[in-house]
């Protein structure tokens, strides 16, 4: 499996791991930690060093309860974080955002993939990618950014865990042929089930492990189960721990979306859990 990311080819036998840039103030687990152009630029050298093989940059976060931020303050957080970071490196930069203007700026700056996070399939985004021959995660969102609680299900979300996971796929085969009808070319396309994003605990574990049903679609699927609180919703309320305290848990979640098939999986602590990626891809490819 390969993706075609503005000219270059993206081989996909082996996963790859994503390192996490957020450029946001209120991010759930590292919102602020970032709060200059240099650090940014700093942390994302030291994702790569540590052993990302590719980059997402945010800036505006996704997390439950979050407010939509204005345009050109996105823009200004996100676009000279990546323009700076392509100047550095070749390694592969993508813009996290729902607005195809961010996305355009971004890509002129030098990134190659957009992860959509609208949870639709935009003419205006599609007009973008298609216009730069760009990557284009296509996610799966019920509602828009800060409509959604952290592991529950969104009004009118099928409430069981295989209902959920089956409405997950279609909605995605759906906005795949949405996507292809608007233009853009298959080797382009990947999908993101959304962990997290209005669904149930179950259902995100179920999705965590990529169910047949979302390699049916047949497209390379984009993991992002970093530090999220469904990971540990089975703790008592007294243990559990802080966004930031989960590496175990997101070390387990690594290597059930390897195991399960994910083409990328979208962490924050490249460095502890590379030698994890690396042990679960191993584990995967022996069998």
């Amino acid at each position: 499996m390969r993706m075609q990311l503005r000219g270059r080819t993206l081989d996909l036998g082996r996963p790859r791991l994503v390192g996490i840039v957020n450029v946001t103030p209120d991010s759930f687990s590292d919102g602020g930690q970032l709060p200059t152009l240099q650090a940014a630029v700093d942390h994302a050298l030291s994702l790569i060093e540590a052993g990302a093989e590719l980059l997402d940059v945010g800036g505006e976060s996704t997390r439950p309860g979050a407010m939509a931020v204005p345009l050109e303050v996105e823009a200004r957080r996100a676009v000279p974080v990546v323009q700076a970071i392509c100047a550095r490196t070749q390694v592969p930069v993508c813009i996290d955002t729902r607005r195809a203007e961010v996305a355009r700026m971004a890509l002129q700056a030098g990134a190659v993939l957009v992860n959509d996070t609208s949870g639709a399939v935009a003419d205006g985004m599609a007009e973008v990618v298609c216009e730069f021959a760009a990557g284009w995660v296509l996610m799966h969102a019920p509602h828009a950014v800060g409509a959604m609680g952290w592991s529950q299900a969104a009004q009118g979300f099928p409430q069981g865990t295989e209902a959920g996971v089956q409405r997950v796929a279609d909605d995605l085969a759906a906005m795949v042929a949405r996507a292809l009808a608007l233009g853009a070319g298959w080797p382009q396309l990947a999908v993101d089930p959304g962990l997290g994003f209005g669904k149930t605990a179950a259902q995100n574990l179920r999705l965590l492990r990529c169910p047949a049903a979302l390699h049916t679609i047949g497209l390379p699927v984009y993991a992002g189960p970093s530090r999220k609180s469904f990971l540990v919703a089975q703790l008592p309320a007294h243990r559990t721990p802080s966004p930031g305290q989960r590496q175990g848990a997101t070390a387990a979640a690594v290597t059930a979306a390897v195991l399960g098939g994910a083409a990328f999986v979208r962490v924050h602590d490249v460095a502890a859990l590379r030698q994890v990626f690396d042990a679960a891809v191993a584990i995967r490819d022996a069998g």
